[in-house]
């Protein structure tokens, strides 16, 4: 009964059906009313409220591409160039897991 009692909030990246207490984007929100989800602190690849679906594929799709070409740029540090692939290997698993979730 109480996962009727959850909202869903349709986004690009995920659905959110968005639960307080285990919603990530709060963690790093300053306390206040959080009746609804953290939009800019959503990070649906590691909330459990995050629902990723074939609908949301050509947004994942689009960031994998952007990671692959920010890959390509010469004038990276390590560092950037280590965290870009680190979120390149997460979109890529997500894309992973809707292949194999949507056949």
């Amino acid at each position: 009964m109480a996962d009727a009692a959850r909202s869903l909030h349709v986004g690009v990246l995920a659905d959110c059906f968005f639960d307080t207490a285990t919603a990530v984007c709060l963690r790093h929100a300053a306390s206040g009313d959080h009746a609804a989800p953290m939009i800019s602190l959503c990070e649906p690849s590691r909330c459990p409220n995050a629902c990723i679906s074939v609908r949301h594929r050509p947004a994942w799709a689009g960031a994998a591409e952007n990671a692959r070409a920010i890959l390509k740029e010469k004038r990276l540090t390590e560092l950037q160039r280590l965290a870009v692939g680190e979120d390149l290997r997460r979109i890529e698993k997500i894309l992973s897991d809707i292949e194999v979730a949507c056949g």
